[in-house]
């Protein structure tokens, strides 16, 4: 048996189509921990709690956002109490949305943590230190009342936007959060939205960093817990791709929503940068059950070393995942776990 920490960011899509808090949060995510408890797998729910702020912003002129409100916290508290690990997950875009005719209108320009006020104001959540401060304290007075040892402790920074790191650290130290889980080795994303670029970042269970996650440090005062990735041959990537549109072309269909992506403009290319393109494109993939199935998953799976990080959105679950986390579990091919216990087993 495999030890997984699992991961999910708790979160609607982000283009214009956003989804339902019922079809992409609560349902999934209730789904999703059924099947977990078949051998107490627990897991981590990096919750984007700014949008359950704006929830609470909007609730008294729109009874169904109060409706997905309360929805969304009974599910944190009951996850909580059956031993799952709630942390802190942060999309600004969230601030500057908009809800009008049944629907959320979104601007991208503070997609990022980094692009709001550096003023050191705590009590204004356009500010980088209000903004975390507020979340955490969001977050801490729902679930402290309901678990006594409740501790926030690790972010995931909206999109992997999580650098330049030294920006956001000391708003995230003076909260109590020291470990981060953004990153994601060896991918790059050239997205004019949210763009990063990790190709040279340390692939390695955790470890220690201080300014940036890009230089490890024994001395830092920050942990990363990074999202394992894997190199897959072109040969292998060109066989999921073939799969993916023959044998699980319904992917795409079924998805509830439509993700920030969305919003770049495309380029026109010719066959021959389609061709170089693929060729360097997705060399590294995430260790994720989203867009996937079967083949691809266990191919990933079996690569990865013991106690690698996973993520998954349960906004992305299907009936192909669905099945497939079944399997796993059901042959105990794999235990999941979350952060908290990778941080009490590695005393970290």
């Amino acid at each position: 048996m495999k030890n997984i920490i699992l991961t999910i960011d708790y979160e609607l899509f982000f283009g214009n189509v956003s989804g339902s808090v019922a079809s992409c949060m609560i349902e999934p995510t209730k789904r999703l921990s059924d099947i977990l408890a078949s051998n107490n797998s627990k897991m981590t729910i990096y919750w984007d709690v700014l949008h359950f702020f704006k929830l609470k912003e909007y609730e008294d002129s729109y009874p169904e956002l109060k409706k997905d409100r309360v929805a969304i916290e009974e599910q944190i508290i009951d996850l909580t109490k059956q031993g799952h690990d709630v942390q802190l997950h942060l999309h600004p875009h969230w601030l500057d949305s908009e809800y009008e005719k049944g629907k959320w209108n979104f601007s991208y320009k503070r997609f990022k943590l980094h692009e709001l006020s550096k003023t050191d104001n705590e009590s204004d959540i356009n500010t980088i230190v209000g903004c975390v401060t507020q979340a955490c304290n969001l977050i801490n007075d729902i679930l402290k009342p309901v678990a006594e040892n409740f501790e926030l402790f690790s972010y995931r920074a909206g999109g992997y936007l999580v650098e330049p790191f030294a920006t956001i650290s000391k708003a995230l130290l003076k909260n109590g959060i020291y470990v981060d889980s953004s990153i994601c080795p060896g991918l790059e994303n050239t997205n004019n939205i949210f763009p990063y670029d990790f190709r040279n970042y340390p692939n390695k269970t955790y470890y220690k960093f201080e300014d940036s996650p890009a230089v490890e440090s024994d001395k830092g005062a920050f942990i990363e817990i990074p999202i394992h990735s894997i190199k897959v041959p072109l040969y292998k990537r060109l066989y999921f791709t073939f799969l993916k549109r023959t044998k699980y072309k319904d992917i795409e269909a079924i998805k509830k929503g439509v993700g920030s992506s969305s919003a770049k403009k495309k380029e026109k290319k010719n066959i021959t940068n389609k061709i170089q393109g693929y060729i360097s494109d997705k060399e590294y993939q995430k260790l994720t059950t989203d867009n996937s199935f079967r083949e691809k998953y266990l191919y990933l799976l079996n690569r990865s070393p013991n106690l690698s990080t996973q993520i998954m959105h349960p906004k992305m679950l299907n009936k192909h995942t669905l099945y497939l986390y079944n399997e796993v579990i059901d042959t105990n091919m794999i235990k999941f776990m979350s952060v908290k216990d990778f941080r009490k087993l590695k005393e970290i």
